[in-house]
């Protein structure tokens, strides 16, 4: 039967040293631990140390929540030798059998401790407890890891030494998860700030913010390919949509855009609605490669909402993409506590000027004379163009047929 992990005994009179290695342990997590790279290091290290010291840990785990787009949580798995095993967990996993009969539920929701002997033949009620017997585990304890700001994760630790745990390393455990828990929300929290910004401002506007550039004013001048995609009838789409319907048009046409550009070595800058602004930094490179990556990505894009068509026939999507290459400003902008890390300047006016011609000429590509003449492939002029705000008429050019 499982026995509540906080009522074993502390034990240490089994083995008075374990009280030094708690401190030293301790003293490790909220002193180099702090430093390491992220949770995977910092669980690999500190189980390695717990080894080092003697008690015959052959497996631990730990299970976070997560705050992020695209996944729920994230389970990693230490094994002696080997890398840690990392597995990160749907949205929605809370619904599942997969959680529903995990001893994880009972630590997450209901702050249980359990403590788990498998040397037995008594029936267990988990399948992964079935599991660690099958596979010679005599031992299994998992405790609550809370975080300061109320977040439950679980820790678990096992054996497969005849026997199981002594008291004195149960209690060890679980007298260092409190600073263990310390620099795991730490991991996780600078992993979450990183994760919400490159989702919500872009990779490099989120690495900057972190840097410190936080101050309105605080911009910068860049050279690169800027690329504008904007969904044509948007308007008169959504007037006839319900929301619903709306969000998940935009998403589809959003999962065939956006993806060529991060794949292309881009960043999207701005979701505007239904446009997606994206830049391809020179960074030193040469300019031909920047306008070659931005017009690949823009090509990849086009041919994905076309396959995506043929998928679904009946609620076809359309885009116009505009392509230039200048100089703009790249920082933050607003009003008191609430700026925007955007791109502004003349160069991104044009372009948004360009991409309305793509309706008005039934094109679904445009460049400017300025990309056009850096990209390595023939080009095609359209003509030239009065753009409202810009006095000199503007050499527009397309790809050639195909």
């Amino acid at each position: 039967m499982p026995r509540d992990a906080r009522e074993t005994p502390r034990a240490v009179d089994e083995n008075p040293s374990f009280d030094a290695l708690s401190a030293e342990l301790g003293r490790w997590l909220i002193g180099e631990a702090r430093l390491l790279p992220g949770n995977p290091e910092v669980l690999d290290q500190f189980c390695r140390r717990v080894a080092a010291a003697g008690v015959a840990i052959d497996r631990v785990s730990l299970h976070q929540r997560a705050f992020h787009p695209q996944y729920r949580g994230v389970s990693r798995i230490w094994r002696p030798g080997q890398p840690i095993e990392e597995k990160f967990l749907d949205h929605g996993i809370e619904k599942t059998a997969t959680y529903i009969e995990s001893p994880v539920r009972l630590v997450v929701e209901e702050r249980q401790s359990l403590n788990w002997r498998l040397d037995g033949n008594d029936p267990l009620p988990f399948p992964v407890l079935d599991e660690l017997r099958e596979a010679g585990f005599t031992h299994y304890v998992m405790e609550p890891l809370v975080y300061a700001a109320g977040m439950v994760n679980a820790f678990a630790w096992a054996t497969r030494r005849t026997g199981g745990f002594s008291g004195a390393e149960i209690w060890l455990f679980r007298d260092l998860l409190p600073s263990y828990a310390a620099v795991s929300e730490l991991k996780a929290l600078r992993r979450f700030i990183g994760g919400m910004l490159t989702t919500y401002i872009g990779a490099e506007a989120g690495r900057l913010v972190l840097d410190g550039q936080v101050r309105r004013g605080d911009v910068r001048e860049i050279t690169a390919a800027l690329m504008l995609y904007d969904l044509r009838d948007f308007t008169l789409m959504s007037d006839r949509m319900s929301p619903r319907a709306v969000i998940r048009m935009l998403n589809s046409y959003f999962d065939c855009v956006m993806p060529p550009v991060e794949a292309h070595g881009g960043e999207v800058v701005e979701i505007m609605g239904d446009g997606v602004l994206a830049m391809f930094h020179q960074n030193g490179r040469d300019p031909g490669d920047a306008c070659e990556a931005a017009l690949a990505a823009a090509t990849a894009g086009l041919a994905a909402l076309g396959e995506r068509n043929l998928r679904h026939p009946g609620t076809p999507l359309h885009a116009g993409v505009a392509l230039h290459y200048g100089t703009v400003s790249y920082g933050n902008i607003g009003a008191g506590n609430r700026l925007d890390f955007t791109v502004i300047g003349p160069d991104v006016n044009l372009t948004a000027r360009i991409e309305r011609l793509c309706r008005e000429l039934d094109r679904s590509l445009i460049m400017s004379e300025a990309f056009a003449g850096m990209v390595r492939r023939p080009t095609w002029e359209i003509g030239h163009f009065e753009l409202r705000g810009f006095a000199k008429m503007q050499r527009l050019f397309e790809l050639p047929p195909v």
